[in-house]
């Protein structure tokens, strides 16, 4: 704004100091007209200024321009008028002028030339609490302005700022403020700035990016270079209050420090020696070049050392990982961090991470005592150096592991990790990841050694289960949102084996990860299962197809569930408990009508087959026995020998949370019947 009004005031008073010279005390009138003045900086078209003098040296001016363009913007109908005007041969008055731009801006103004001291001074009171003012004095061989600014109000000036749509609408702000030019006739030399904003607020109209209340004060420094079109520059920028949301990034104002100097001329910006400096996180030194074609960047460095993991992380990187599952972890920790491109080119990065920590607020998971050296270089193999001393994933602990990893572009390569979990280890082998235009992209496979069962569910806090855990892990990838086995995966649980088949995890990392997958068990150990799960004394083997197992958010939301009883020769014996248990399915009757009979006299009964079936749809439970059946009634345990029951059910629809409470806690709602 300031620069615009210079340019409109000196091409008028350019013209009022002509009239000067020819003024006298007699009464005159003048009028002068103007086809147009052309200058590099600006243009002026249809130039009216008439002038009246009278005896008493006071008088009244009034100037019309049809047109003025400056730069890119045009300004039609441009009025200056002062109703006392004062015109001598030495000083040139204006005490109670207006200037009026139609559309744009109307403001009373105030001018002084005094040709003894070569001094113009404008004044422009846009409000009743501010004022511009514009100070220009000259000789023959140098001349420096002052622009001086109180209370400026930003909403003020808006429509001399372009309007895009990306930049978001200035609606408030104060700024106070000097700037200083110095120069000679051959153009501008020095150039000092001490600004202060305050109060700031911006907004988008998608209110993705907004500020409030910003405290910002700017000192700046520009100097013509002894090399031709030259300039050397340094700038401070301080914001010291308020709050900006930039979607998604969210920060405050809490005096961080951006220094900026370095040269530029007419094809390139050299940064030299640049910081930003971000209170409570860390400083960021760094320089480079950019070409002022096209605004690319030719070359950029980066150095910082010490920098807060805790708020860099939750300041500037968490806000991007809103959807996924890290949005909740917190993160501790130093690191040191160095990158350099060189023709718009990624070249170099290092990051030395010290003593960090990551840890999932729902706990989840956790790592601790981090040690990090993870060096890449644009064609060239690194090794990175990664290590950690302990963690856990759902309360299952895991011990210290080392993990070199080699690095070539964008592709990482980890020939084997071992990793202790428990008593037993994790072996991963042939890990190899790349980054790919749909994002990242990997697989590895492994091996589950011998976990204890009982070590493992303590660990859980869920009921603790016997025997050992173990497992082969076929091809694992994952597809930058879907992790999938490709093969079988098999474990060995129970003194049985099961095989889990198209096993898919949808957006493992999202806030509701989906889970797919068909399973089958076999050969289980009946004694081991329901010892584990304090379900009464059953002996034998079963089988169990779990078919079309769709989670959601680690919930059932889909399935077709089958269990019946393995084949082959072995003791098929049930308990009086495990019988309450088994009709929690149907009801609770099948206990009353043990008592009432002489079976009550009977720990144990004799069985031939077991069976349960459910197939989940919508939350609801369909279930069935050992065979389809189309009546009312389904069997559960069929009997066989001395003494032998048969277990009948009827509940054919449960809801799905009801079925799982009912088998908690042993209730129900319609008998079963015992024969």
């Amino acid at each position: 704004m300031c620069n615009r009004l210079i340019i409109i005031f000196a091409a008028l008073v350019l013209t009022l100091y002509i009239l000067m010279f020819s003024a006298s005390a007699a009464d005159f009138r003048f009028a002068l007209v103007l086809d147009d003045i052309k200058n590099p900086v600006f243009e002026a078209q249809q130039i009216q200024v008439q002038l009246t003098h009278g005896y008493s040296g006071a008088g009244r001016l009034d100037v019309n321009i049809a047109e003025i363009k400056v730069q890119h913007d045009v300004w039609k109908n441009v009025n200056v008028s002062c109703r006392t005007f004062h015109l001598e041969q030495k000083n040139i008055n204006c005490t109670s002028g207006y200037l009026n731009i139609p559309g744009l801006l109307s403001y009373p103004v105030s001018l002084h030339l005094d040709s003894d001291s070569s001094l113009l001074k404008i004044k422009v009171y846009p409000t009743k609490s501010e004022d511009w003012q514009f100070t220009l004095q000259w000789s023959h061989t140098s001349w420096q302005g002052v622009v001086a600014i109180n209370n400026g109000q930003l909403s003020q000036i808006v429509a001399w700022w372009p309007s895009y749509e990306q930049i978001p609408k200035l609606s408030s702000g104060k700024i106070n403020g000097v700037a200083r030019l110095q120069g000679d006739w051959s153009g501008l030399k020095i150039a000092s700035i001490d600004m202060s904003v305050d109060a700031l607020t911006f907004a988008d109209q998608s209110g993705l990016h907004a500020g409030e209340d910003i405290s910002l004060t700017l000192k700046s420094n520009i100097a013509r270079s002894m090399q031709p079109n030259q300039w050397d520059w340094q700038s401070d920028l301080y914001w010291q209050d308020g709050e900006v949301f930039w979607q998604p990034v969210y920060m405050t104002g809490d005096g961080h420090h951006l220094s900026l100097q370095g040269v530029w001329d007419d094809t390139n910006v050299r940064l030299l020696d640049s910081s930003l400096i971000l209170a409570g996180i860390g400083t960021f030194n760094f320089s480079g070049l950019m070409s002022r074609t096209g605004n690319q960047i030719s070359a950029f460095k980066l150095v910082a050392d010490k920098v807060e993991s805790s708020t860099f992380f939750s300041q500037i990187l968490k806000p991007f990982l809103g959807d996924t599952s890290f949005a909740e972890m917190e993160v501790t920790g130093h690191f040191d961090l160095a990158l350099r491109l060189q023709e718009g080119e990624l070249q170099s990065i290092s990051l030395d991470w010290d003593d960090g920590s990551i840890i999932d607020s729902r706990d989840r998971f956790a790592f601790h005592r981090i040690h990090a050296h993870i060096p890449w270089r644009a064609g060239s193999t690194t090794i990175a150096d990664i290590s950690m001393l302990k963690g856990h994933v759902l309360h299952i602990p895991l011990g210290a592991v080392r993990v070199p990893l080699e690095i070539n572009n964008f592709n990482l390569f980890l020939p084997q990790l071992v990793l202790p979990v428990l008593d037993g280890v994790l072996k991963l082998e042939d890990f190899s990841a790349a980054y790919t235009e749909n994002g990242w992209q990997w697989k590895f496979n492994g091996e589950l050694l011998p976990v204890s069962m009982e070590t493992l569910t303590t660990a859980l806090q869920i009921q603790q289960m016997h025997g050992t855990l173990s497992g082969y892990i076929p091809e694992v990838s994952y597809d930058s949102n879907n992790v999938s086995v490709n093969g079988v995966l098999q474990i060995n649980v129970f003194d049985g084996s099961v095989v889990v088949h198209k096993l898919m995890l949808i957006e493992p990392m999202g806030l509701t990860p989906h889970l797919k997958a068909d399973i089958a068990m076999r050969n289980l150990d009946l004694e081991l299962l329901t010892r584990t799960f304090s379900f009464g004394k059953m002996e034998g083997r079963v089988d169990v197809d779990l078919r079309n197992l769709e989670l959601a958010n680690w919930r059932p939301i889909h399935f077709d569930a089958r269990l019946f009883s393995s084949p082959g020769d072995y003791p098929r014996r049930i308990s009086q408990a495990a019988i309450r248990n088994i009709s929690a399915l149907g009801g609770e009757g099948a206990v009353v009508a043990i008592q009432r009979s002489f079976l009550r006299f009977f720990e144990e009964f004799r069985y031939s087959e077991i069976g349960w079936r459910c197939a989940l749809r919508l939350n609801i439970c369909y279930m069935g026995g050992i065979e389809p059946e189309l009546q009312s009634s389904y069997m559960l345990v069929k009997g066989g020998g001395i003494p032998a029951i048969t277990v009948m059910g009827y509940n054919q629809e449960v809801g799905w949370q009801e079925l799982v409470n009912r088998l908690q806690r042993i209730t129900q709602e319609n008998e079963p019947i015992i024969q």
